[in-house]
């Protein structure tokens, strides 16, 4: 126990991850920990603690653990949104001796929304086959024979349709997809709305015009105004994230 005292409350920077496994552990255990963050935090050492929800819905840990953890600032890490993986996907394709068509950015942005290094196998699979072909302008059609095994053996094959994700939308809030479509302002179909124009982007490579005219012919800056709307509720709101992702699953 010395030892682990000397080690840890010594350090510059302590990161622990998946602190929630700490829950339900032995006071003893909680104990020593939170005597350890109290040394590293007033000698102004660096914490850094992740965790699959945020402080306020941990349980199972000492309200007081809870409460140190809620001192620092608490960052909510969502995947990429379809921008930040096209901006992955140029940084990642612009130094390769093959030129990806923008669309094709698109496309395969539209294809991987869960994390980086899915990204980065579909390019590695794209460039075996354009090396095996010898063809330099990547276009969606080798992007989609690149990418197809891979799709199947993650079970992400299917092209998710618009009117898919109204009907779930539409499902979760108790909103028509008729009454999505329409203009009517009340704050519940607002929602339902702006929620399933935000997943149409997330989740499909439709162009901005195209998910608009799935929505009743609305404008491509609605939808550009109800995706940012949505991302920056769920950096503030919890419960909507969680409804979000359970959308999410029921819609692939």
């Amino acid at each position: 126990m010395e030892k682990f005292k000397k080690t840890y409350r010594s350090l510059d920077l302590l990161l622990i991850d998946d602190i929630q496994s700490l829950s339900g552990k032995k006071v003893a255990t909680q104990e020593e920990f939170f005597n350890t963050f109290n040394v590293l935090h007033s000698n102004q050492k660096q914490i850094v603690l992740t965790s699959d929800r945020s402080p306020k819905h941990l349980e199972g840990l000492e309200e007081r653990l809870v409460t140190r953890f809620s001192w620092g600032l608490t960052q909510n890490i969502t995947p990429p949104d379809f921008e930040t993986r096209i901006a992955i996907l140029q940084s990642k394709t612009e130094h390769l001796d093959y030129h990806f068509q923008s669309d094709t950015l698109e496309y395969l942005a539209g294809q991987f929304d869960s994390n980086v290094r899915e990204l980065e196998g579909a390019i590695n699979d794209i460039t075996l086959i354009a090396r095996v072909k010898k063809i330099k302008d990547i276009t969606i059609d080798i992007a989609a024979e690149a990418i197809r095994a891979r799709k199947q053996d993650v079970n992400q094959m299917l092209v998710i349709p618009i009117d898919k994700i109204q009907n779930e939308v539409g499902n979760f809030y108790g909103v028509s997809v008729k009454e999505m479509k329409g203009s009517r302002r009340l704050q519940n179909i607002v929602l339902a709305r702006q929620v399933a124009m935000y997943l149409s982007r997330e989740l499909t490579d439709n162009s901005l015009p195209k998910i608009g005219k799935e929505f009743g012919g609305k404008d491509h800056t609605t939808v550009i105004h109800a995706h940012a709307k949505i991302k920056s509720l769920i950096d503030e709101d919890d419960n909507l994230r969680l409804e979000i992702e359970s959308i999410k699953k029921k819609i692939k």
